[in-house]
């Protein structure tokens, strides 16, 4: 077996990947364009951190690394594990077996150590990985590779009448644009420095936010207390469903109950589009923003995806 980099791989075999994901992941929902726009982004080096890896010509596994955390908070994250089950017609069938597939024992060994490779060449000291509830037949090897589980992200649905959302106009909500990009990105970072699975934007990232939602830009902005601003709202759409993407309060404007005022807005906002329903993704060991969740309304769903975490030791050679 051998590894390769994305950024390394042919035009026929990034084909062959995408296929690969494809018959892995039913639910992978990208087109071939948009998996190459993502593999080549800056989220993961231009695609020196989406690993492959290849056995007689024929791919086996592949995952993505997120590296750029490291130089903020030393933690990296795995993402986008994808490995061929060799044993069970189907998932249930293979979850009760309580065999141990070698394919993808061998396959994850591969491509983990390969990450964490890396992120001890960029002084990482925490690799965090993300396991969909789908891939729960990964767990067992997870933790056989010494990862640890931390906590969940959970699906949280807004359990009220839809017609009778309140909102509170303390504050007020304004689309992102070039003269607010800043403040956004401020925000953001502030807000989510120190929360379990928090990430930073830059600059760029939060301009590129702007075209993004160019078609609907009221799905994503700055709220405003007093005209001063103090928090960020992210929304989507997918089948009718509305998503609250991302919600935070700067932290100078934390416990005043602005938290509360915000996320009102963004279910009035969304429900004005005449959705079935709302929901939101939050990580469970995150108190303050579970208990704002469900004191607003909202009750657990389900799990989405289970996170594991490993300790590692980092070189001093800087990143490959």
């Amino acid at each position: 077996m051998e590894i390769k980099r994305f950024k390394s791989i042919s035009s026929q075999q990034k084909k062959e990947l995408y296929n690969f994901i494809k018959t892995i992941d039913e639910t992978y929902n990208k087109t071939y364009i948009e998996m190459i726009r993502i593999y080549e982004s800056d989220t993961f080096n231009d695609g020196d951190t989406v690993f492959i890896v290849i056995d007689s010509g024929k791919i086996k596994g592949s995952l993505a690394l997120i590296t750029k955390e490291i130089s903020i908070k030393e933690e990296a994250f795995i993402t986008d594990i994808y490995v061929k089950r060799e044993n069970g017609s189907n998932e249930a069938e293979y979850l009760n077996s309580k065999s141990i597939d070698l394919n993808i024992e061998i396959v994850l060994r591969i491509l983990i150590e390969r990450a964490i490779e890396y992120c001890n060449m960029c002084n990482a000291t925490s690799i965090k990985i993300g396991i969909r509830k789908s891939e729960k037949h990964l767990i067992t090897y997870i933790n056989n590779l010494g990862f640890d589980h931390i906590y969940d992200a959970a699906v949280m649905r807004y359990k009220m009448d839809k017609n009778i959302v309140e909102v509170n106009n303390d504050i007020e909500l304004r689309p992102l644009c070039i003269l607010n990009s800043l403040d956004y990105m401020n925000i953001h970072n502030d807000a989510f420095k120190n929360s379990p699975n928090g990430s930073t934007i830059n600059e760029v990232e939060a301009k590129d936010y702007i075209i993004q939602y160019a078609s609907d830009e009221d799905l994503i902005g700055i709220c405003y207390a007093q005209n001063r601003p103090c928090g960020i709202y992210e929304l989507s759409i997918n089948n009718n469903i509305g998503w609250v993407d991302t919600l935070a309060i700067a932290p100078n404007f934390q416990s005043r109950g602005f938290g509360n005022s915000l996320i009102m807005k963004c279910l009035k906002k969304l429900y004005e589009r005449n959705l079935d329903e709302v929901r939101l993704l939050v990580i469970t060991s995150n108190d303050i923003a579970v208990n704002m969740y469900k004191g607003n309304g909202f009750e657990e769903e389900r799990v989405f995806s289970y996170w594991f975490e490993k300790k590692i030791k980092f070189s001093e050679k800087g990143c490959i």
